[in-house]
Formats: structure tokens, sequence, C-alpha cells
């Protein structure tokens, strides 16, 4: 079985942990015009920034002229990734208040998937890997949290949850594609910081229940001063 695929099929149903794990049927992904099947679609700069700035009314200083193409082809890219995160967060909302089901809602991501696919990323897996990386990153940056007084505790363990995901999944790909020993080690290197990194993450949530729990005793609500 290739990394990424169902083991119940396209449009299948299963059961994760007790959770029902729901597969919507695949999506025909027509070849984009001049572009030959199975090759990456890679914009240049000029077509990420006009993108940005006719689409998105995004206009960003991204080193231009300044730093290496490479790099502000990827600062663009990761505009657009921010921007199109905004507006499917934005259609959902919609759909919520429209009444559409939480359960077709879920279904959608796998939507992203499959178009990632039809633009030469072919392994789901990686995709997943290079989104649970873009939160990491996106975390590490927010915490601590400015408005908190002091450490974000919250923040931290999920950073710390986070990371342990980024590991696992690495290790989900890397399982299936070693083929040397050294590389079986490098997998099984991964699981093991993966497991470090959730048991911390845990052990944080525990911390923080076992807080709560003293805090709704001593009759610390948060609305009110008992000093």
């Amino acid at each position: 079985m290739r990394a990424g695929q169902s083991p119940l099929g396209a449009g299948a149903s299963g059961q994760l942990g007790g959770t029902l794990i729901l597969r919507p049927p695949p999506v025909a992904c027509p070849s984009m015009t001049g572009v030959p099947d199975g090759e990456c679609v890679v914009l240049d700069v000029a077509q990420l920034e006009a993108l940005l700035v006719k689409t998105f009314h995004i206009g960003l200083d991204v080193g231009r002229g300044k730093d290496k193409g490479a790099l502000v082809r990827l600062r663009l890219s990761k505009a657009l990734l921010g921007a199109v995160e905004a507006q499917a967060l934005a259609a959902e909302s919609i759909a919520l208040e429209e009444g559409v089901s939480t359960a077709e809602i879920a279904q959608t991501d796998g939507l992203a998937l499959r178009a990632g696919g039809c633009n030469g990323i072919p392994d789901p897996v990686v995709h997943l890997i290079a989104r649970a990386m873009g939160i990491v990153t996106g975390l590490a940056a927010l915490e601590p949290d400015p408005r908190a007084p002091a450490r974000d505790a919250v923040l931290d363990a999920v950073l710390r949850g986070a990371a342990g995901l980024v590991k696992l999944l690495g290790f989900r790909r890397d399982c299936v594609t070693a083929t040397t020993h050294a590389e079986q080690a490098q997998a099984t290197a991964k699981l093991t910081e993966a497991g470090a990194e959730l048991t911390a993450a845990a052990d944080a949530v525990t911390g923080l229940l076992e807080l709560a729990r003293i805090t709704a005793a001593s009759g610390r609500t948060g609305k009110q001063n008992l000093n």
C-alpha cells in the first residue's frame, strides 16, 4: 500500500480510535491548460504578486530585487497560502451559519489534499507534514501570547503537541519509504521524538486540568479578586 492510500478505498468510512472517519468520493482533477499531466505547477514571482494583488488585494514587501528569487517566491507562496486559508475559514463560517453539517464540512478538507496532488504533490502525507510544520512555526511566533501576563502554558502545550504531530507524520512517511538501515534508524528516531513531545503535551494538559480543579475548588472564577 502506498503512503497516504486509504485502506478502505475511496468514498469509504471507517473507525479510528472510536471516531467515525468519513471519506468523500474522489473528485476529478482536470489538467491545467498547457501543463503536462503529472508536472508540478510553480508560479513565478510576477504571477504570485499579480494573484495576491488582483484576487486578494494584498501587496507585500517580500524583498524582491534584494533577496534570492527562490526566497521571494517562497515568501509570496506562503502569503498566498495564508490568504487562501483565510478565505476557507470565512467560507466555513458561512457554511455553518447556513446549516451545513459539521460532517459535510469535515469532508471538504480532503479536497485540499487532492487539489495538491493535482499540482505535483502526490503524497498527501507530505502535504499534511507541511501543514503541521506551519502550525509549529505559527505557534512559535505567538508564544508567549502578548496578552498573557508571562508564559502562556496553553500555547506551550499546543506547541509541543504540534511538534509531536510533525514528527509522527514524518515517521509515517519514512517508515514506508526507508530502504536502508540508516533510514530506518532515522525513522525510528522521529517516532521516539514524537512520543517525547506528545507525552510532554499530555503532561502539560494534565497539569492545566489539575490547576483548573484547584482554582474551581478555591472559588477563584477569574471574575473577582479574592486576595
